[in-house]
């Protein structure tokens, strides 16, 4: 196996939600591409656990904004081939009931497990809980939120309520290529698999003329 790590992945045809934040520096609109890290309408339980839309694709050196919606989530982001599936990813994770959509097995996310991308990488070794209270391997890791350190885990997000704005992130990827980002709860991973893909594509400066 090579010296990373690999996971499979579906993907799915959604609209991207675009905004427009001003630049102080510019005093320009700059396109942003906002992802909903948990459903906006859904607020608790399992159906919380997912990421809207599951792909984007960007060009390089613009914006995602990661808007939270309710309790409990962490957000990691990794570097994953070009050819891994969201089919390939959930392989992976805990397996579905298919009349319930639950997880079948509820030790699953306290388990110690190695996520590898498409062309078997390995992107994400877990460890098991206890001790490692989050999935938080930091080897190839871009960017995370909710990190432990020693036996402290790192607090999760405030995320939208019905009556309060959630926490909003944005992470600007001037490196074309695939990402991963997941929810570093274990349960919300691992289980309800709460993850999405981020596609860069190259900037206008790298098309041929």
């Amino acid at each position: 196996m090579a010296n990373r790590r690999s996971v499979p992945i579906v993907s799915a045809t959604l609209a991207l939600t675009l905004a427009f934040p001003l630049n102080a520096r510019t005093g320009h609109n700059e396109v942003n591409v906002v992802v909903n890290f948990g459903d906006p309408v859904t607020l608790a339980g399992a159906g919380n656990h997912v990421v809207v839309p599951e792909e984007v694709l960007i060009d390089k050196d613009q914006n995602v904004t990661f808007v939270v919606h309710g309790a409990g989530h962490g957000i990691a982001l990794y570097p994953v081939s070009a050819n891994t599936t969201r089919d390939g990813i959930a392989a992976q994770l805990c397996g579905h009931d298919p009349v319930t959509q639950e997880c079948t097995d509820p030790l699953f996310a306290n388990g110690d497990h190695t996520i590898l991308d498409g062309k078997g990488n390995v992107i994400i070794v877990t460890g098991p809980n206890p001790p490692f209270q989050r999935v938080d391997d930091p080897t190839d890791r871009l960017f995370a939120t909710s990190t432990q350190v020693g036996n402290l885990s790192g607090v999760f997000l405030a995320g939208a309520t019905e009556t309060t704005a959630g926490t909003q992130l944005q992470f600007r990827f001037t490196k074309a290529g695939r990402y991963l980002a997941v929810c570093m709860n274990r349960n919300h991973y691992l289980s309800n698999w709460m993850f999405g893909f981020v596609t860069v594509g190259p900037g206008r400066e790298d098309e041929p003329h």
